[in-house]
């Protein structure tokens, strides 16, 4: 997400004015402060301003660009810093717990893929006929 810089509308307007007063007359001095010059220094004031106020912007967004870089450098190195302990000194070791390791057991993954044993198919023999046992008893 980039910071909008902004324009100003205000100078825009001041400066069209500016145009038109001066057509009046260039050292126009309409009394208590209201003059060409004093309306052209704060025109160009205010443009100045918003021009360091977009470059301010620019740079913020520079920087927030640069920290977000450090931060996932510093994530990335702090969990090789971990798997290194691990690999020196073993995943159930006090070293390990002492540089943050967790020591507690897993869960077994889930994405496995269970094994599928296949169905072979059968052969059918020829089934005689069985006669059921009677226990001595006459059947009708």
């Amino acid at each position: 997400m980039s910071f909008k810089t902004r324009g100003s509308a205000a100078v825009d307007k001041a400066q069209r004015r500016l145009a038109l007063l001066k057509s009046i007359d260039e050292n126009l001095n309409l009394g208590h402060g209201l003059t060409i010059e004093a309306y052209s220094r704060l025109i160009n004031n205010t443009r100045a301003m918003v021009e360091a106020h977009n470059t301010l912007l620019s740079n913020l967004d520079e920087s927030r660009k640069a920290v977000i870089q450090m931060d996932k450098e510093l994530s990335e190195l702090s969990e090789r810093m971990l798997s290194g302990v691990a690999t020196v000194y073993g995943r159930n070791s006090i070293e390990y717990s002492k540089a943050g390791g967790s020591n507690r057991k897993r869960k077994p993954s889930t994405s496995q893929v269970p094994v599928v044993a296949e169905a072979l198919p059968t052969q059918s023999a020829p089934t005689a006929s069985i006669p059921e046992p009677t226990n001595g008893r006459v059947k009708n």
